[in-house]
């Protein structure tokens, strides 16, 4: 079982980022990947790289990654490389 951190911005559009990578064996091994100021800033960085800014953070989580593609194939929502999800 894979678990993925999820970054939910806090924008009027609701927009979340899914780190596919790194993946990690529990949810506690996630969130303290979260907490660790050495992995925030990569995580930071990579942010900045996607949208090209500082993007204002309303929360972070850790999600199982079946859990996560099951969330998305309910909403139509497609799995795959690069996809930015920004509800209208």
């Amino acid at each position: 079982m894979k678990w993925l951190m999820v970054v939910i911005f806090a924008t009027t559009q609701g927009d979340v980022y899914i780190f596919k990578k790194p993946t990690f064996e529990s949810r506690e091994q996630c969130i303290a990947s979260v907490k660790n100021p050495e992995d925030q800033q990569k995580y930071i960085s990579k942010l900045i790289e996607e949208y090209g800014r500082v993007m204002p953070i309303h929360g972070i989580n850790c999600l199982e990654e079946d859990e996560l593609k099951a969330i998305m194939k309910e909403y139509g929502v497609p799995w795959g490389p690069k996809v930015r999800y920004n509800r209208v």
